[in-house]
């Protein structure tokens, strides 16, 4: 086994539970990025149960599943702040949320297995940690649910509807009718994306799940906007819109 046993106990059940959960968010929303993540969290929690702890494999694949870890504890912690704050569907604030926690206690666990080699990790640390994730998962959605949920922007008739899915926008072209543009975009995705339009120092950033309107003034013209997220410009998330 590659970590001291408390830490391994965490790390394997954390990173299984990311997988599982990043795999049928995948294959429920048809979605790529987070069937690629389930993928990889799956081939790490194999590795380390393969290697030998104190060897170049099992320290290279203990780095790699942290930064995993951090990646999507950063995105789904972000996510569920912003869906909790704009009233989102119940099910956008527990995908995230069940996402955050246990991303949040493999990263703990991977902290503890690079630092403690002596093997003076117990199951009893790990529980804790496991505890204290369920807890803050069910402390979060109970402060959601006063919060209220299920109240989510709405389309308004004269919006300009554009959907997010798989990595990619719904359309690559969208017409205008007047200066004033307001933009409804709604999120499928189970990571961040926005909508960017530099020109006009527009930036709608969209979590999980959610349905964000935007209002801005454009002069007349063609303007090209983009998801800022690192690579999904590059994978084609581009288009234009044209104002009259």
């Amino acid at each position: 086994m590659g970590a001291p046993a408390g830490w391994s106990i965490l790390i394997l059940s954390a990173g299984l539970a990311v997988a599982i959960l990043q795999a049928i968010v995948g294959i429920a929303h048809i979605d790529r990025e987070a069937i690629a993540f389930a993928v990889l969290f799956a081939v790490g929690v194999g590795i380390l149960l393969r290697v030998r702890q104190g060897g170049r494999a099992y320290t290279t694949t203990l780095v790699i599943l942290g930064l995993l870890f951090a990646d999507v504890a950063f995105w789904m912690i972000t996510a569920t702040w912003s869906n909790v704050r704009n009233h989102e569907q119940l099910l956008y604030i527990v995908e995230p949320l069940a996402l955050a926690c246990a991303s949040a206690a493999g990263l703990i666990g991977v902290a503890g297995g690079l630092v403690d080699r002596r093997n003076r990790a117990t199951r009893k640390g790990a529980t804790m940690v496991t505890v204290a994730a369920i807890a803050s998962f069910i402390l979060c959605l109970g402060a959601a649910a006063v919060s209220g949920w299920g109240k989510e922007q709405t389309q308004g008739p004269n919006d300009l509807a554009l959907r997010i899915h798989n990595t990619a926008y719904s359309t690559t072209t969208i017409t205008a009718t007047s200066h004033q543009v307001t933009l409804y975009v709604t999120n499928e995705d189970l990571f961040w994306h926005t909508v960017t339009i530099d020109r006009l120092g527009v930036e709608l950033a969209l979590p999980v799940g959610s349905h964000r309107r935007i209002t801005f003034t454009a002069p007349s013209g063609t303007y090209t906007f983009y998801c800022r997220i690192p690579g999904h410009r590059q994978g084609g998330m581009q288009g234009t819109i044209k104002v009259p």
